[in-house]
């Protein structure tokens, strides 16, 4: 029944429909995305300005999960706009306000030319661009560590490509963490299955863990798939991550860049290096 409502509701937003964030209008167009959490669409506002507009529709979910979904909102909301600004590979918050009367979440952002996702299609990468890609995920990764915020959901979908320059977003489930922590415990198994590192499903994920999504992607601009990409069986894949099977890795050419994959994706984050050192590698050559 909750599906269906949340369904009524975004039928209900046509290319005439107009929202409002904090007195602002914003002329709502087409859906450019949909996730679990959220669907986001095109908007202008009143000067034609274009931005993306991801809404909250809280009403789908069961009563006892509404103040929770509310507050993750809210959440990621303010840590947007502690990113914005930080640096150019955070994608920039322009407004977010949870209305209680139609018990909606609107979140006004830069809007994207696309993800990364589009541009793997499950052939490698062409060297010079996987390189190029490669050195700004890095620069996310050292932006991130820089604001002590771990993503942990890092994967192509969720890197968007503005001008030309990735910039991360969806940060539903980051958190803040101490520097002087690697990791946090958390309380369920979260994250997207392809790119969640070993330590994950032992409840523990921190910035170790957004070095591995980056190896996993690396991994798939390398060699067309994601390591484990084989296990079609979700119960497979998962013992094989939590077990640490070991990663096959294909003969490359380039030898800097199969180094720089087998530190990313150490089965054990403790040998995993940092954004820092991933700065210094010869592959990243920043």
């Amino acid at each position: 029944m909750g599906t269906a409502l949340s369904t009524s509701i975004s039928d209900l937003l046509s290319p005439k429909t107009s929202i409002v964030v904090h007195g602002q209008t914003y002329r709502i167009f087409n859906i450019i995305g949909k996730g679990g959490e959220a669907t986001v669409y095109r908007c202008a506002d009143t000067k034609g300005n274009q931005y993306a507009v991801k809404i909250f529709y809280f009403s789908r979910y069961p009563p006892f999960q509404i103040r929770p979904r509310i507050d993750g909102f809210m959440k990621e909301g303010r840590i947007l706009s502690y990113l914005s600004g930080r640096s150019p590979h955070f994608i920039r918050m322009v407004d977010y306000e949870y209305r209680p009367n139609e018990n909606i979440g609107y979140m006004i952002m830069e809007l994207g030319d696309g993800n990364l996702r589009q541009h793997l299609q499950g052939v490698p990468l062409n060297p010079n661009v996987r390189r190029m890609y490669w050195q700004q995920i890095v620069s996310i990764l050292t932006a991130l560590q820089d604001a002590k915020i771990v993503h942990a959901d890092i994967k192509p979908e969720n890197v968007i490509l503005v001008d030309g320059l990735l910039k991360i977003t969806d940060l539903s489930l980051a958190f803040g963490l101490p520097s002087t922590r690697q990791a946090m415990q958390v309380s369920m198994v979260r994250g997207t299955l392809d790119y969640m590192a070993p330590e994950v499903f032992a409840y523990q994920t921190g910035f170790k863990s957004d070095i591995w999504s980056a190896g996993v992607i690396l991994y798939e601009m390398t060699y067309g798939r994601p390591p484990y990409f084989d296990l079609i069986n979700r119960e497979q894949k998962v013992d094989a991550i939590a077990r640490m099977t070991p990663i096959i890795y294909p003969p490359v050419d380039d030898l800097y860049l199969l180094d720089i994959m087998q530190k990313c994706l150490a089965l054990s984050a403790r040998f995993r290096p940092t954004a820092y050192h991933l700065q210094e590698h010869p592959y990243t050559g920043l």
